[in-house]
């Protein structure tokens, strides 16, 4: 691990396994911990993503949590999650995997829309002076990835999930997979602050924007069509109501039978 060679792992703290990298990653980062602080397991026993899911996390897997103290006001935070999966995407498909971003930042094989990664950002926000704008004090970025595993070793019934093994036919090196995540979020964090370049690329990626899409959100339930992003990365749905601006949501793509369109 010391030869990661990144500045997302200043230091590396390792286990073959833990409840979860993204608790241990929290109370570091309380604790002080330095930007670049990287907790990676060889499974996790308590993985949870996005609405607090369980994340089935055996071995096999890549499992990381990321201490990050980036200089952002407190309104941007969901900036480090889209540019998270920007990264995340472009190194999967350069070693081949043909994935996409279902918004806001779960990564997609694609075809059948199958789930191979989930990333997590969580921030605490830091108290602001009289006349001044909050500001993130901490953030701790989570990755889960199915690397070097089969489907039957992720224990799911639905099989809407991928594998990089399933996926490329081999197992690959888990450092050099550690270390090409880190190297393209190192890269897309650094242009964070140029967040209209990360949405662009964010576009090419996304396997939502142009379709039709049913939103689950604080207890009600949406259908229209996504047609683009903020420039906050908030998704614009088309309904018969007009165009709303989502900033939260669980997204499922509908499918279109005759004249009608079912999930």
């Amino acid at each position: 691990m010391l030869s990661l060679e990144s500045p997302l792992a200043r230091v590396v703290e390792v286990h073959e396994a833990l409840g979860s990298t993204q608790e241990r990653a929290r109370e570091l980062a309380r604790g002080g911990a330095h930007h670049g602080t990287l907790v990676v397991a060889g499974v996790q026993t308590g993985g949870r993503g996005r609405l607090r899911r369980a994340w089935g996390s055996p071995e096999g897997g890549l499992w990381m949590s990321l201490v990050l103290r980036p200089d952002l006001e407190a309104a941007a935070t969901p900036r480090l999650t889209q540019a998270a999966a920007v990264a995340v995407a472009k190194a999967l498909r350069e070693i081949g995997a043909n994935v996409g971003i279902k918004w806001p930042n779960d990564l997609l094989v694609e075809p059948g829309g199958r789930k191979i990664c989930g990333i997590l950002a969580e921030s605490s926000i830091r108290a602001a002076g009289r006349g001044e704008a909050p500001r993130v004090d901490h953030a701790v970025l989570g990755v889960g990835l199915n690397a070097n595993l089969d489907l039957e070793d992720l224990g799911v019934t639905d099989r809407e999930v991928a594998t990089l093994r399933c996926e490329l036919g081999r197992d690959l090196d888990p450092l050099d997979l550690l270390r090409r995540l880190l190297q393209n979020l190192d890269a897309e964090l650094e242009r964070v602050h140029d967040f209209a370049v990360i949405l662009d690329d964010w576009r090419v990626l996304s396997v939502t924007l142009g379709e039709r899409v049913r939103v689950k959100r604080l207890g009600e339930v949406l259908e229209g069509l996504a047609v683009d992003v903020s420039p906050e990365g908030a998704l614009l749905l088309q309904t018969r109501d007009g165009v709303l601006e989502l900033y939260e949501g669980e997204v499922e793509r509908l499918l279109r039978e005759g004249d009608a369109y079912t999930s």
